[in-house]
């Protein structure tokens, strides 16, 4: 079988990992025999980016070798941030010569440790790669490199009049290449889509340092294969995204938000049917838990509740409202009449819509500050969400500590929920994860009778590939490592994520 750069690919990588002592000093790839001293390479490294631009101090090491994950140990060899695709491409170059594996790395916000360098790895941060470089208010697209902010990108639409419909709570640190490289979902997935449809075209730096240049603007190209979608989801493990064109819209007009309160799940994904018959335009529909919104309450500065009664659940329902009726405030007389809410509150200025949104988007920070926390980012058909949730409480009658807190929250207009076990900080971490632990695999063998995903928007990275047969067949799995090998046949490129060679 041919593989990428005539190399054949059957007999690929069987171990993808360095061993590296505590004092950062690299040893050798099980399957790979690097040929060049650390200090040979940091050298050349120096020369390629400046010597500022070369990371290799413990504190910053540390730093920009983790992500938001905070489990495993970052141990990475240096940290890399190149200011160009040239230089990302020679960066890339000699790493392949000299076979040594390299962890790509943007905002460092995720949750599944995927940019995280555990055994030794090149980490190449792309931070200073932050230009946007045109934007295109005819063909209302955006072409930026890849260490763009997600909330630059959405300011650089608006100052065009437009809108950049990717909406993450870590938007002011998360990149846009990571958000490729994780296809990001958002608040807004339900309107607009994710990542993926936000992308028409890329730039990827290879794992030979060679260019691929799907970098056009097109939004019909039916040519052949698609590749810029093998690229998209593949977390850094297939090459290095280094710029994009995104679409753009135009801006929502006459936004309306409410929060809804109401006694049981069930009710939820009524609330949504019922609001899609209405015929209202959804741009985004979010519910969070009583508890959720308690810790909420508790650890952010100046929250407040626009409710005299806590319920058990909650709803947040953005629309455009783009006539002059106001369409929200009947569809609430709608669902107040059959019996799906029990109490409601419109956002009637600026200050009320960003604390209405403060509630949802404050419950990962919120909940960082309240105890230790694991988290599982799942996805559900919508009609199965119930039954989901019903199995999910009966099974957590019998496994759950009683020190442990279940917080569920979540973009329920796609499917998409966050379960999250929180324990007291002054409990034994690793107690805790191994008791988090085991009710997680309980829940994924759950999942998978329920036809769901493992991850719905944060990816596998290291936390969870041990999990990825609850989601994908035997042969897609096989067919993801054929992938890989074609793309990276040395196995340098993001070790160890998404799956074992």
């Amino acid at each position: 079988m041919l593989g990428f750069f005539g190399i054949h690919f059957f007999g690929y990588p069987q171990s993808l990992f360095v061993h590296l002592n505590r004092n950062f000093k690299l040893m050798a790839f099980d399957h790979l025999s690097p040929n060049v001293s650390q200090e040979e390479a940091i050298k050349f490294f120096k020369n390629v980016v400046g010597d500022r631009n070369v990371l290799t101090d413990p504190s910053d090491l540390q730093s920009w070798g983790t992500d938001w994950t905070r489990v495993f140990e970052p141990r990475p060899m240096c940290i890399v941030k190149p200011a160009s695709t040239e230089e990302v491409s020679r960066l890339l170059a000699y790493c392949w010569s000299n076979e040594l594996a390299v962890t790509p790395s943007g905002g460092r916000t995720g949750l599944c440790a995927g940019a995280v360098a555990t055994h030794g790895e090149v980490v190449i941060n792309l931070s200073r790669m932050n230009r946007i470089i045109d934007v295109d208010a005819i063909g209302l697209t955006l072409t930026a490199e890849a260490g763009v902010t997600t909330e630059a990108l959405q300011e650089a639409a608006k100052s065009k009049g437009l809108f950049f419909p990717l909406d993450l709570a870590s938007k002011g640190s998360c990149q846009i290449g990571g958000n490729i490289a994780t296809n990001a979902g958002g608040v807004k997935l339900i309107r607009y889509g994710g990542t993926r449809e936000q992308v028409l075209g890329l730039e990827v730096v290879l794992a030979n340092g060679d260019v691929l240049d799907m970098n056009v603007a097109l939004r019909k190209n039916n040519s052949g294969y698609d590749l810029k979608h093998l690229f998209i989801g593949s977390e850094g493990t297939l090459g290095i995204v280094t710029k994009a064109v995104l679409r753009l819209m135009p801006k929502p007009r006459n936004l309306q938000l409410a929060i809804m309160a109401t006694d049981e799940f069930v009710k939820i994904p009524e609330i949504l049917r019922k609001s899609s018959l209405a015929g209202v335009s959804i741009t985004a529909f979010e519910f969070f838990t009583e508890v959720a919104h308690r810790i909420v309450l508790k650890h952010l500065p100046g929250a407040r509740t626009p409710f005299q009664e806590l319920s058990k659940f909650y709803v947040l329902l953005e629309v455009e409202q783009p006539g002059a009726e106001p369409e929200i405030e009947s569809l609430l007389e709608t669902l107040f009449e059959a019996g799906l809410i029990s109490d409601a509150s419109i956002a009637t200025n600026s200050t009320q819509f960003k604390e209405f949104w403060g509630l949802r988007e404050n419950i990962t920070e919120s909940l960082a500050a309240h105890g230790q926390v694991r988290k599982n980012d799942i996805s559900l058909a919508i009609d199965k969400l119930d039954g989901f949730v019903k199995s999910l409480e009966a099974l957590l009658v019998t496994k759950k500590p009683k020190d442990m807190e279940l917080v569920l929250f979540g973009h329920i207009g796609d499917g998409n929920l966050h379960i999250n076990y929180v324990s007291p900080k002054s409990r034994d971490s690793q107690e805790f994860h191994k008791e988090a632990r085991a009710i997680e695999e309980d829940v994924f063998k759950l999942l998978a009778k329920f036809k769901g995903s493992i991850s719905a928007e944060h990816g596998i990275g290291l936390t969870k590939k041990k999990d990825l047969h609850f989601t994908r067949t035997p042969d897609e799995v096989s067919w993801m490592k054929k992938t890989k090998a074609v793309f990276d046949p040395k196995g340098i490129l993001n070790p160890g994520k998404i799956f074992d060679l």
